[in-house]
């Protein structure tokens, strides 16, 4: 009888806690640099410069947060003074993301009908992996990562909650021809 309370007692706590770990989630928005994303709490912001395949030095937002199961950044490069480079970009920095370890999937997909590039990799080592999406829109570059360890689940409520804002804050998505948007 004492042992089924303890065993009860323990399996509470061990809910409430995972429970209390999700909680922290929270959607985060960035006017300025125009999207929303769900993070583990608060992330760090660090502006950094951005060099482009050409070599030009462009301004840049790095937005990293981290809980229990990994790392999630979102980089958003201001292409808006280079529009010329927007073409590259996302070629450039798929090219980056696949340098970081074996990658188990590669492909062009949509995130809200704009034109992305999804990849898939194990970190070095075969412990970690990493999810990107790399897309453009509006002069800006936005690449998503999260890093967590292969045996955890993917990092679906990341990946999944990424949009892309306009001026006015409304999330930008594409009717199915690709041109017009859906408000």
């Amino acid at each position: 009888m004492r042992f089924a309370s303890l065993l009860q007692a323990l399996l509470v706590v061990g809910f409430s806690t995972s429970v209390f770990a999700q909680a922290e989630w929270a959607e985060f928005v960035d006017r300025n640099d125009h999207f929303t994303v769900n993070f583990p709490g608060d992330p760090k912001v660090e502006s950094i410069t951005y060099k482009t395949e050409k070599g030009t030095s462009l301004p840049a937002h790095v937005y990293t947060a981290q809980d229990s199961r990994g790392i999630y950044k979102i980089t958003v490069v201001d292409y808006r003074t280079a529009p010329t480079e927007t073409a590259t970009a996302v070629a450039a920095a798929a090219s980056a993301v696949r340098a970081k370890g074996e990658v188990k999937y590669d492909a062009q997909e949509n995130l809200d009908r704009i034109k992305s590039q999804r990849i898939s990799l194990i970190e070095p080592g075969g412990e970690r992996r990493t999810l990107a999406e790399i897309l453009t829109e509006g002069g800006r570059l936005y690449i998503s990562e999260a890093s967590v360890d292969v045996k955890a689940p993917p990092p679906a409520q990341f990946q999944a909650s990424l949009q892309v804002l306009d001026d006015e804050g409304v999330r930008i998505r594409y009717n199915p021809d690709g041109k017009t948007r859906q408000r």
